[in-house]
């Protein structure tokens, strides 16, 4: 964690080059493209992916996006399609070596930063949300 207005030492400084380097590598997919039957781009076994849809035959759900969720700094979103197009769907996973960002205190206030790059569903500005103490 780091605080806005202290000195940030070059060991956090370090850490969080490393934990947005993490979150970039879990969010580094987004591929609507992608083919039913091929590896899961998030490399990951598990969740919907592959898992059949009950439109056609034949078809699966294919994952195509990851984004930071929420307030939980270590919570993504997996968005998954169906490979015939007639189905869209979300699932929530918890990554707990992976984090998106950081909370901080500005002004007396907790904020909560998204690490550069990392898309979050409700960022603006590179802040989730904010509240007070």
């Amino acid at each position: 964690m780091t605080t806005h207005g202290e000195g940030t030492s070059a060991g956090q400084a370090a850490d969080e080059a490393e934990a947005t380097k993490r979150a970039l590598k879990a969010q580094l997919f987004h591929d609507a493209r992608q083919e039913p039957g091929q590896p899961c781009p998030c490399g990951e076994s598990g969740g919907l992916h592959g898992e059949e849809c009950d439109c056609e035959d034949g078809a699966v759900l294919v994952h195509t996006m990851r984004v930071a969720n929420g307030e939980n700094l270590t919570e993504w979103e997996d968005t998954f399609r169906c490979s015939f197009g007639c189905n869209e769907c979300t699932q929530t996973l918890t990554l707990p070596d992976t984090p998106w960002g950081v909370r901080e205190t500005v002004k007396g206030r907790v904020q909560l930063r998204v690490f550069s790059g990392v898309v979050h569903g409700q960022e603006e500005h590179g802040i989730v949300n904010a509240w007070a103490c």
